[in-house]
């Protein structure tokens, strides 16, 4: 039986998360993007029900994707710690946790899509509500979703950012796009979701570089101690 060196178990590590990365980029854009369809009506909450039945199936789809996207953090979250552990274990299994904690966190936002999207098929539970109070409930339900992607925004900016300077140190990618990608998550942390479009273009260079190119593993490896 085959024997595989770490650095064989590393150069796999870095496919697997480069590919890994481009499905969960496909995914989200397809889940905040082609599958959101604005459902909020303001003042009227009789358009706001007819727009959650009228766009059920593509609502589903950003569910359907939006739990693509989650997953696939999860196993970048192990192939990037696999990759980057022999650099310093310990940063790279809590960069790991905190990209574990963002997908937890934006997918227990799955379970208020799902109420909003139920929320007309239980004539009895609506009638206990005037309709005002319909649109207020609705209302606080995609206020919840929204803080709780700002919430993993935070942990995806932490686990991102221990990853990419991890990158940067190793030189197990280019120095200019572990460099931009660790300044995209900093300035994503400072400044907020509109600079998450600068960060989309890291990731997707890192993730094509990983999956096509893969990782520069060299003979003696750099550890953050001797660099």
């Amino acid at each position: 039986m085959a024997s595989h060196s770490p650095k064989d178990s590393q150069r796999l590590a870095a496919r697997i998360a480069g590919f890994t990365l481009l499905l969960l980029i496909c995914s989200g854009l397809l889940s905040n993007f082609i599958f959101n369809p604005p459902l909020l009506v303001e003042g009227n909450p009789a358009a706001t029900l007819q727009n959650i039945v009228s766009h059920e199936r593509t609502f589903r789809y950003g569910i359907a994707t939006g739990i693509v996207m989650f997953n696939c953090d999860i196993v970048l979250a192990v192939a990037l710690y696999a990759l980057l552990k022999r650099v310093n274990g310990p940063l790279a299994l809590l960069g790991a946790i905190w990209r574990s904690a963002n997908a937890i966190v934006l997918g227990s936002t799955v379970g208020l899509s799902l109420l909003i999207l139920n929320l007309p098929k239980f004539p009895a539970y609506l009638a206990a509500f005037s309709l005002p109070q319909i649109q207020g409930l609705i209302k606080l339900l995609s206020e919840l979703r929204s803080h709780g992607s700002s919430i993993g925004l935070i942990f995806f900016c932490l686990g991102a950012g221990v990853h990419s300077w991890l990158l940067f140190k190793s030189r197990y990618i280019p120095r200019i796009l572990s460099g931009f990608y660790l300044f995209c998550c900093a300035e994503s942390s400072i400044i907020g979701w509109w600079f998450v479009f600068p960060d989309f273009f890291a990731e997707l260079f890192t993730a094509l570089w990983l999956a096509f190119k893969g990782a520069n593993i060299p003979q003696r490896q750099v550890t953050l101690s001797e660099s």
